[in-house]
């Protein structure tokens, strides 16, 4: 009975977070579900103290990436980016849309995927505006950052939530974690251009239709508000990476390292009267944090009950085999896993299972290219993707998940498995 409870829970979450009724953040609708199953007594407080044992580097690392992107994003730290891609190659969209593309990939790698959504969705809303294109020509603009938004969140350990809270579990440090993944990452950001630029190559041919003069479009550094805090920005991220790779030489998690850049960056920014308490506080990821907590709790119910438990056995047979099939068929299997339930209880699931049948090592890195890349296959594969449709309608260019679950189809499968073919050649040799 309590298995059937824990099911029913999980399943009318999803329903009610894939519907949305009256707009209500999925954020309050997990929340919802964790209370009701805690209620039934189907959570315990140790099983929250469970969760939180893994997840609060994650969850503190979140915050601090978050405040420090948003704190940039004041300033005009990407916008200048993106102006000077739009000075340039506005004439010539089909490298416009490239350069929009790998700027959210250098987002999303050296920050997170949530964050790129934020900064990258309206620059592109304001870009294509600018350009004149019709709808079918923004939206292909707004697939390319979209997409890599996930497919691009696999090199480095904060470039996703699912990353951090992945190594966490397993105690993969910062270092390890970049040897074994920053080649498939860069395989998926590479695939991933080759991919939609094959795709949509002859769509965006077409919008090109005329000239515009150049001074249609801002000046990129009309978009700096404070040039000492856009030089900071660029000294705090090189401390930033510098402390993830020796974090774990040094004895203090990631998290520190990510609240400690935030903190210098917002001192400074306030003491330059660009920070103000309540604005700043307000940018924080605090719904994500609430729907990633909420859904660990009604997943880790699921494992309880032993609503999972074919799981591990599944994983187990597909592993049996040679390791080309193990990964290939591990890497399929999470991605269909985050595609049907999204990412964040995928990855739980996921690394509960892969710790259950003591499988090969390569294991969580598939499972992290399944619940990174796959998400994409569907709409509700990733909160990136629930953030980038309803950022993408607020701007007035609304998307159907029908047609975006034929976009997810066509350009994710191709991308997932090349990524995949990067970790087995990383793995073989």
């Amino acid at each position: 009975m309590s298995m059937l409870i824990a099911i029913a829970v999980f399943v009318t979450s999803l329903v009610l977070i894939l519907i949305k009724p009256k707009g209500i953040n999925e954020a309050f609708v997990a929340l919802a579900g964790a209370v009701l199953l805690y209620a039934a007594q189907l959570i315990k407080p140790e099983d929250a103290a469970y969760i939180w044992s893994f997840v609060w580097n994650a969850t503190f690392s979140l915050i601090g990436i978050m405040l420090f992107t948003s704190l940039l994003d004041h300033n005009g730290f990407f916008r200048w980016a993106a102006l000077h891609l739009v000075q340039r190659f506005h004439h010539r969209q089909l490298v416009l849309f490239i350069g929009l593309s790998l700027l959210a990939a250098l987002i999303t790698v050296f920050f997170n995927n949530d964050g790129t959504i934020l900064i990258m969705v309206p620059i592109v809303l304001e870009v294509t505006a600018l350009l004149g294109l019709s709808r079918s020509g923004r939206l292909i603009f707004l697939l390319g950052v979209g997409f890599m938004a996930d497919t691009a969140s696999a090199p480095l350990m904060m470039s996703n939530l699912t990353n951090i809270l992945t190594a966490d579990f397993f105690h993969i440090s910062f270092g390890e974690y970049a040897s074994r993944m920053l080649l498939p990452g860069l395989i998926a950001i590479v695939a991933t251009v080759a991919v939609t630029v094959a795709f949509f190559r002859q769509p965006i041919k077409r919008e090109e239709t005329r000239e515009l003069a150049p001074e249609r479009f801002p000046k990129p550094s009309s978009a700096i508000t404070d040039n000492r805090l856009f030089y900071l920005s660029w000294l705090n991220i090189v401390i930033m990476m510098i402390g993830y790779l020796g974090s774990e030489k040094i004895g203090i998690p990631v998290a520190a390292v990510a609240l400690g850049c935030a903190a210098v960056q917002w001192i400074a920014s306030a003491l330059a009267g660009k920070a103000p308490f309540k604005q700043t506080i307000g940018r924080a990821p605090w719904l994500i944090i609430i729907f990633a907590l909420s859904m660990n709790l009604i997943v880790y119910s699921l494992h309880v009950h032993g609503a999972t438990a074919w799981f591990p056995a599944v994983l187990e047979q597909i592993n049996e085999k040679d390791e080309w099939s193990g990964i290939f068929g591990s890497g399929l299997l999470f991605a269909l896993l985050a595609a049907a339930i999204n990412n964040l209880p995928a990855v739980l699931i996921s690394s509960l299972a892969i710790e259950q049948v003591n499988g090969p090592d390569y294991l969580p890195y598939a499972s992290l290219l399944g619940t990174s890349v796959g998400a994409k296959l569907t709409p509700i594969g990733s909160l990136a993707t629930l953030l980038w449709i309803q950022l993408a309608r607020q701007g007035g260019i609304s998307i159907s998940w029908r047609e975006y679950t034929k976009y997810g189809l066509l350009l994710t499968l191709p991308i997932l498995l090349l990524a995949l073919l990067g970790l087995w050649v990383l793995d073989w040799s």
